[in-house]
Order: C-alpha cells, then sequence, then structure tokens
C-alpha cells in the first residue's frame, strides 16, 4: 500500500474542502466530489415537469441534461439569493411610491383636492422600512446614508407648496417649485434608488457545482462560495448527537481553531433528500 493511500485509510474526513454559507450555517462539501463550478448565470436553464407534475430546472453539460436544486431548497432555509430579490422588489416599489407621491402633490396644486400621501418622512412605506435597515456591506450602507437627505427634502415640499398654493397667485409659484424639485431632488432620490439596486445585484452572484459520484451527478446553487479549505481529522466531530438531523445531508461538524463550525456535506444523504423531496427518478449517468 502506498503512503498516499494509507493516508487516505487512517483519515476519512481530511481533506480539502469547498466552505460556503447557506442561512445561518457554514458548510463544506469534499472537493473529491466536485466535477465542475461555473456561474448560475451562464447557464442555460430549462424547467421541465415530470410525471408526478413536478418541475425540474435542468442545464445540459457534456452532452447530457443536469438536474439543478438549490441548496437553500434542500435543507429548508431562505438564501440569500431570495432575500436579495425580494429587497430589489421592495427598493422598486418604494421607488414607484415616491414618483406617485409628487403626482399626487402636484394634482392636489392643480385641483386644490386634499393631500393624502404622508408628509413625515419617517411614516410613508420607506421610511418605516428606512429607519430600521442594516447592512453589513459598507458600499451599500453608504448608498443607503445618502436617501436621508432628499428623502427628508421629498416630503417637507407637501406644507411648503400646499401654504404657498393658498396664497393669491400661488398656485403658478408652487408648480414651479415643484416642476424644480422634480429635476433635482426627486431625480437624485431615484438615482439612489437606481444605485442601491445595482450594488444588490452585485453582491448577488450565484454559483453552480456539479456534484459526481458513483458515476451519477447532480447539481446544486449556492448564493456564493467563500473559500477552499483543508481540513484535519482532529477538526472533525461526528454527528454523535445527531445535532445535524434536521438537515439529512450532513454527517457531523468540522471546528476551526477559531470555533467556527462547518457542516459537512455526504452528497450521497444530500441525493436522498432531492429524491424524497422532489420524487426524482435515479441520477443521471455520468458520460465517460
Amino acid at each position: 500500500m502506498n503512503a498516499q493511500a494509507q493516508a487516505k485509510q487512517s483519515s476519512t474526513h481530511a481533506g480539502s474542502y469547498i466552505t460556503f454559507q447557506t442561512g445561518n450555517a457554514r458548510f463544506a462539501l469534499e472537493v473529491e466530489f466536485v466535477r465542475y463550478i461555473t456561474a448560475a448565470n451562464s447557464l442555460k436553464k430549462r424547467e421541465t415537469p415530470d410525471e408526478q407534475q413536478n418541475t425540474h430546472t435542468l442545464f445540459d453539460f457534456n452532452d447530457q441534461a443536469v438536474a439543478l436544486y438549490r441548496f437553500s431548497d434542500i435543507i429548508g432555509t431562505h438564501s440569500q439569493a431570495k432575500s436579495i430579490a425580494e429587497l430589489i422588489e421592495l427598493l422598486t416599489q418604494r421607488k414607484q411610491d415616491h414618483i406617485n407621491w409628487m403626482q399626487a402633490l402636484e394634482h392636489s396644486l392643480q385641483t386644490g383636492t386634499a393631500f393624502t400621501k404622508a408628509t413625515d418622512p419617517h411614516k410613508c412605506a420607506f421610511g418605516l422600512w428606512y429607519d430600521t435597515y442594516k447592512t453589513d456591506d459598507e458600499e451599500l450602507a453608504a448608498i443607503m446614508s445618502r436617501f436621508d437627505a432628499p428623502h427628508k427634502r421629498i416630503h417637507a415640499l407637501a406644507e411648503k407648496l400646499l401654504t404657498i398654493a393658498a396664497k393669491p397667485q400661488g398656485i403658478k409659484e408652487a408648480l414651479a417649485i415643484l416642476e424644480a424639485e422634480k429635476r433635482s431632488t426627486l431625480s437624485e432620490l431615484l438615482k439612489l434608488f437606481a444605485l442601491a439596486a445595482a450594488r444588490l445585484e452585485d453582491i448577488l452572484k450565484p454559483v453552480v457545482i456539479i456534484i459526481a459520484m458513483d458515476q451519477s451527478h447532480y447539481a446544486i446553487e449556492l448564493d456564493s462560495i467563500e473559500d477552499i479549505r483543508s481540513f484535519t481529522e482532529e477538526d472533525w466531530l461526528p454527528d454523535i448527537q445527531q445535532q445535524s438531523a434536521q438537515l439529512n445531508c450532513c454527517d457531523g461538524f468540522f471546528q476551526t481553531a477559531d470555533n467556527k463550525l462547518f457542516l459537512k456535506i455526504n452528497p450521497h444523504k444530500t441525493r436522498d433528500v432531492i429524491e424524497y423531496k422532489w420524487n426524482d427518478p435515479k441520477p443521471i449517468a455520468m458520460p465517460a
């Protein structure tokens, strides 16, 4: 038996692992099982129903169809990708709110009808969200901090312009000021919404890993990959107490010197979870 075989026999967990985070947990996938890694947006995906009317996401690799699953869906947690998509949608809605707000104010000035939208910047839908939003991304935080001044200035317009419009010949003056504020303050606010959405899209760079085992394969989509780390047998903590039983696709932990825990993915168990959740047929055979 050569030295490499002896080392493999004496240590069943030590080796190189791809590490990543999903939800609040860190995971480690042994490099040995990784066939291919690519950016998720580089793939031509298609949706295909099976006999049970379950919809599967597929893409082609080496002239073979590969089934693709979000790892967050496999373990039943919320992915960063979904959170970011929801946040981009929220910003899109709040952006439109302020376009509608300015249009409503203009209508009130022109017609004399009551203005009923929020005049307090802390009480509109965006303000309620903005006052409590925190992010660890420094670039996004810098963009968000720039919202404060133009957002407050927009909402202060209502009382100011309605007061001017109530004076004799005041409507024309109020509308002129409003038009200038559209070109300046509103334009600045809309640019900030676009910058925030663009930064969120930059943060989101999902990757796809094709996992090969027993002449079969499937693919998982991750929010991102953190690193490739080497773990030793001393780092290994077997799941004696079944602490990861709720995940079903892991069989223990690695604990680093700085006390970070990584759940070790078992690709065979993961495939079992996929088959159970999606009623999949047996894995597709890998091409020779």
